[in-house]
Parts: C-alpha cells; structure tokens; sequence
C-alpha cells in the first residue's frame, strides 16, 4: 500500500506481482481493529481505514 495525493493506494496490476495474493491480503486486515497505515513509500493513513480497505475491495483496482 502507498498514499498518492492523500489517498491510500492498495496496489496497481503493474506493481503487483500476484494481484490475487494482495486481494487475500487486504480481506485479512478487515479483521483487525487497525488505527492507522504506515505505508512503505512514505506516509500514514489513519482515515476511516476499515471503510477504505472494503471499498477497494470493490474497486476496479482488483478486478482481473
């Protein structure tokens, strides 16, 4: 995960080596009370994180 502009950024297909893996990745935080994101290429994320991580589970950013 990165933050763009604010914005966290689960991945992009490009970035990701198994875009399946990430997807299992992000539905297994869902079960954690998690306050905040400190994200690998600089930042944190500390908005509404369980509400982000579903909708990008949605998200077109997923779709194979």
């Amino acid at each position: 995960m990165f933050l763009q502009d604010g914005e966290l950024i689960i991945s992009r297909p490009m970035a990701t080596l198994d875009m399946e893996q990430a997807k299992k990745s992000v539905k297994k935080l869902l079960n954690y009370d998690i306050d905040k994101v400190v994200c690998y290429h600089g930042g944190v994320y500390k908005d509404n994180i369980k509400e982000t991580l579903k909708k990008y589970r949605l998200t077109e950013i997923f779709m194979s």
